[in-house]
């Protein structure tokens, strides 16, 4: 769920710059290159989730609702990963060099569009956000790939996902606490 919010939020903020920066309202960043640095930051992995997205459109079954139409711009962004969605974030992990270019077009990327995404958080370089959405991709991929979560604060990384939310839609992040079982499970 906290992916799904993720991605719809800086999607939304995307879309809205990149038209804007292109001059072409609705322009979508996905089905075509959209404006520099988003292009340089996501070029493989929208190439991947585009790839991913006609494979799926090709198997749809003749009585599917959308048998036969082409790969639109929600197509694409169903199979847009996680780790997409952290790469566009400047880094701040350890060694990373704030002043290579790569990450000078993240810090561009967040201040023209990206923070927008977070109404609710108190991140004006994107620190915060960068470390919940890296906490939680880690903890996504560790559990997605069954891989040992016994040594990982699990707890804490919840909490980062729940913050995460609630800096985009505090209601949504209040609803995504009620519903979690994470706590009963590790009780």
């Amino acid at each position: 769920i906290t992916e799904v919010c993720l991605r719809n939020a800086l999607d939304a903020e995307l879309q809205k710059w990149n038209s804007n920066k292109l001059k072409q309202p609705g322009a979508s960043w996905l089905l075509a290159d959209p404006a520099e640095p988003l292009c340089s930051l996501t070029k493989g992995k929208r190439k991947d989730a585009t790839l991913l997205a006609q494979k799926s459109a090709d198997r749809r079954l003749v009585n599917h609702f959308l048998y036969g139409q082409k790969v639109k711009h929600d197509d694409v962004l169903a199979h847009t990963t996680l780790d997409m969605w952290k790469d566009i974030l400047p880094s701040y992990a350890v060694g990373v060099d704030i002043k290579k270019s790569e990450n000078k077009n993240r810090l561009v990327l967040w201040n023209k569009a990206i923070k927008n995404a977070f109404p609710y958080a108190d991140d004006p370089h994107g620190e915060k956000t960068y470390w919940r959405v890296s906490h939680v991709h880690y903890l996504r991929n560790r559990v997605s790939h069954m891989d040992s979560v016994l040594n990982i604060d699990i707890l804490d990384i919840t909490e980062n996902a729940f913050a995460l939310v609630e800096s985009i839609d505090p209601v949504l992040g209040n609803w995504l606490m009620s519903i979690s079982t994470v706590n009963t499970v590790y009780r």
